[in-house]
């Protein structure tokens, strides 16, 4: 059975719907934070797979409209990246950049390394590295594609996804308990009384049309370039997916365009951004999980769950040797390593969400919620892209 486009962003939206219902009634998807999409999209693919096994029934989408979703989500990741907002965090966080460098890497070696143990393709070991990892579920989809064209991975989607979920609960498992051994080993103290809140919620003008058609020009525009460079790229033989090229643009329109013109409203000025990256992606992550094909990943769970081990116990072993070391031994240090576990293994909420309840038992960490944010919003995704492109291309040259 087809579904129109139309059918198709309906279904889309109810399984957003459906994953709101779920985090609502399942207390474990609250405790790992998993988000709503992915807990919709995958009760969804479990529904026709369902339906495929036992009924032969098998549903078709039409996913056009996700390519844009995809590139309107990238954008505005570049266009909330300020390059002024590095020089806050000073040395932890130009230690936190080079862990996170060090930490793509090193989860890209382990994945191909497994994959050759597991008998898999290498290429696998990449989609069971930084995409599916330090990428999270929204990388993940967004590399399938590419993967699927570029290297003939005909399960790119299911295999991203299915290690990007084993991660982020991983994530959630290991932060606080790590960051509880360094602290009471080394006797650590927090400098600060408990605080009520560390959200690091982003504080800024109510949510108004005007706002929302500059981030919406600021958009448009990022799409605009972002492809017809990734074209132009492509005509010079140099092969950059048209999503980085759209993040890389909106990270140079959201640094330049403010100076050049002083009087035009940045992006980051207000509500409107968070809310419209949170749209896109949410449909977009939505819109791809319910069509996942679960049937197609029998072979591939255990050389799945044995990498993703091997990937917790590598950022494990960061953690506790370099970036621990690197960042002083000190009280902030130990609740940046939660966070790190989390976003290296799950996402930014993850690492959230492991920062807090360290905090709320050992006292605050002003520090480490600064940096972690910022660390994920201007370069995670940023220096993650740029590897992984680099990689496919010595993989498959």
């Amino acid at each position: 059975m087809e579904l129109s486009l139309r059918e198709t962003v309906l279904a889309a939206i109810l399984v957003l719907l459906m994953g709101r219902l779920l985090n609502s009634q399942i207390a474990v998807l609250r405790t790992y934070n998993i988000p709503q999409p992915v807990s919709g999209g995958i009760a969804a693919s479990l529904l026709t797979l369902v339906a495929h096994e036992f009924f032969g029934f098998d549903l078709q989408f039409d996913t056009s409209l996700r390519d844009v979703l995809l590139l309107a989500f990238f954008t505005s990741v570049g266009l909330t990246a300020r390059l002024e907002m590095l020089t806050r965090g000073g040395r932890p966080m130009m230690v936190l950049l080079v862990i996170c460098v060090l930490g793509v890497l090193l989860q890209n070696v382990t994945g191909l390394l497994m994959a050759k143990a597991s008998g898999l393709p290498p290429i696998n070991g990449l989609l069971l590295g930084s995409v599916s990892l330090f990428g999270g579920h929204g990388t993940a989809v967004a590399w399938s594609s590419v993967f699927e064209q570029s290297a003939g991975v005909e399960n790119a989607l299911e295999i991203g996804i299915a290690s990007a979920t084993i991660g982020l609960v991983l994530g959630g498992l290991v932060g606080g308990p790590l960051a509880q051994r360094l602290i009471e080993r080394h006797r650590l103290r927090a400098g600060e009384p408990v605080l009520r809140t560390q959200s690091g919620e982003r504080k800024g003008r109510q949510i108004d049309s005007q706002g929302m058609f500059v981030v919406l020009m600021y958009v448009s525009a990022g799409i605009i370039l972002g492809t017809n460079i990734a074209a132009l790229a492509g005509q010079h033989g140099v092969n950059i997916p048209e999503f980085l090229a759209c993040m890389l643009t909106g990270l140079v329109l959201t640094n330049v365009l403010p100076r050049l013109l002083p009087r035009l409203e940045a992006p980051t000025e207000g509500q409107s951004l968070p809310l419209l990256s949170e749209i896109t992606l949410g449909l977009f992550l939505s819109m791809s999980l319910m069509g996942m094909q679960l049937w197609t990943l029998v072979d591939l769970a255990l050389p799945m769950l044995l990498t993703v081990l091997a990937q917790v116990a590598m950022m494990v072993l960061l953690v506790l040797f370099v970036m621990f070391p690197l960042l002083g031994r000190s009280y902030d240090s130990a609740v940046i390593c939660a966070g790190y576990l989390g976003m290296g293994l799950g996402a930014l909420p993850n690492a959230m969400a492991n920062m807090n309840a360290v905090t709320a038992r050992y006292g605050a960490a002003p520090l480490a919620f600064m940096v972690i944010p910022l660390a994920n919003a201007f370069f995670v995704d940023v220096s993650n892209a740029v590897i992984l492109q680099l990689l496919m291309n010595s993989l498959l040259s």
